[in-house]
């Protein structure tokens, strides 16, 4: 056989091959995801038949969010600080609680990230013709803060701006910060808030029906009560020592009896207090 003509048959196998090939992982995807469809079906009938109804149209994607170890970082403190407080002088003298005092008023920060900074007179206004949460946000991003899922309480003259702090696009839901508004004036900005430098560490983490499967059995066994799961948002909670954060990406499961946090690498189950 010439050469021309083998080669040309050797092509049309390999062709034949490759197309095998390209079924075969067409027929195992297709088998895949109709397997997990079926799994996610079979989730939302154990939890009815454990007296929790399954609101939201589909169960979520599994959560992609990697866990972090996060380095603290304090060095932009004075530069808060002195944003709020203008020219200021260090009246703490412990690294530990570095508190500052200028003539917009005072700040106090601490290891663990928690901060309070107390305004007074007119240092921080809001702009005239602007709401009091996009002043509240303009305020978060002149310091560093990214903030997501607003929540504005007013009584009387008194608005309280509360938002979490975001990380790389994600919720960290222990990390909040408020602000309150006497009238368009800000008189006090305080929470914990994250700064420094995260790392990326490997955990295997849970399915998402494996994650609805731990929370029916962790809500069973801590007596927790609850008939509906309204809503699934994923997150981080941090935990850890002052200079070294975990950041363990969990969801938080709304329900019609208030809201839980399932760890995405334990399935432990823990209420949003």
């Amino acid at each position: 056989m010439e050469w021309s003509k083998l080669k040309t048959v050797i092509l049309l196998m390999l062709a034949g091959v490759n197309l095998f090939l390209l079924g075969l992982v067409g027929v195992r995807v297709t088998q895949g995801a109709f397997y997990e469809d079926e799994t996610r079906q079979a989730v939302i009938q154990v939890l009815e038949r454990g007296g929790i109804s399954f609101l939201p149209e589909q169960i979520p994607e599994d959560i992609t969010l990697p866990p972090l170890t996060l380095t603290r970082s304090r060095d932009d403190e004075a530069d808060i600080a002195r944003l709020f407080l203008g020219p200021t002088v260090q009246t703490g003298e412990s690294d530990l609680r570095p508190s500052y005092t200028g003539t917009g008023g005072t700040a106090e920060f601490s290891m663990n990230g928690s901060f309070t900074i107390a305004l007074t007179g007119e240092s921080w206004t809001c702009p005239p013709g602007q709401d009091i949460g996009q002043a509240s946000q303009d305020c978060l991003e002149q310091m560093g803060f990214q903030a997501g899922e607003e929540e504005l309480f007013t009584q009387g003259d008194t608005t309280w701006a509360t938002y979490c702090q975001m990380w790389e696009g994600a919720p960290v839901f222990s990390c909040q910060v408020s602000l309150t508004w006497s009238g368009s004036v800000l008189t006090q900005v305080e929470g914990i808030r994250l700064s420094g430098e995260a790392a990326d560490s490997s955990s295997t983490l849970l399915s998402t029906p494996t994650v609805l499967m731990r929370f029916l059995a962790g809500v069973s066994q801590n007596g927790y009560i609850c008939s509906q799961i309204r809503s699934m948002e994923d997150g981080y909670l941090a935990s850890g020592s002052t200079r070294s954060v975990q950041l363990t990406p969990v969801w938080r499961i709304s329900t019609d009896t208030g809201d839980y946090f399932v760890d995405a690498v334990t399935g432990t189950v823990t209420p949003d207090i």
